[in-house]
């Protein structure tokens, strides 16, 4: 199932309903994890984590870890499913949440990540001075005050 799938037409209420594909994203952001960049240089689908204990601590970091894949009979069949095992995973939601919002924004509005950096990097005058990746989680973390 795909991380977010728009609805072509609105249902009896007139709203459009999208299905997110929850089993899908979680597998897509636990890849994710594993991708390390070097260096400061930018790696696609990578999870920066801001160095901020006010913005994400270990808290934060339990939460998006909290669920595992384990294997369950479901009416006979074996499934794989996402357990919590009773742990909070609020974190976890709203990151599958932010990916399917990402997905979509790409998909129905033409959201091109590439150029809103390269949009954000000419308003801070990158022809004089370039800044990287790190660099924006450092100013978004609040290193940089």
């Amino acid at each position: 199932k795909p991380v977010a799938s728009m609805p072509r037409k609105r249902n009896k209420n007139g709203v459009y309903l999208t299905e997110i594909g929850t089993d899908t994203a979680k597998e897509q952001i636990y890849n994710r994890f594993t991708l390390t960049p070097e260096g400061d240089e930018p790696l696609p689908g990578a999870v920066h984590f801001p160095n901020n204990p006010d913005i994400f601590d270990l808290t934060e970091a339990q939460q998006l870890t909290a669920e595992e894949q384990v294997e369950k009979w479901v009416d006979g069949r074996k499934k794989i499913l996402w357990d919590s095992k009773k742990r909070r995973n609020e974190a976890l939601d709203c990151f599958v949440y932010a990916l399917a919002a990402l997905r979509i924004s790409i998909s129905r509005w033409q959201l091109d990540l590439s150029a809103l950096l390269a949009s954000l990097q000419e308003e801070d005058g990158a022809a004089t001075n370039k800044k990287t990746l790190a660099d924006y989680a450092r100013a978004l973390s609040g290193e940089d005050e």
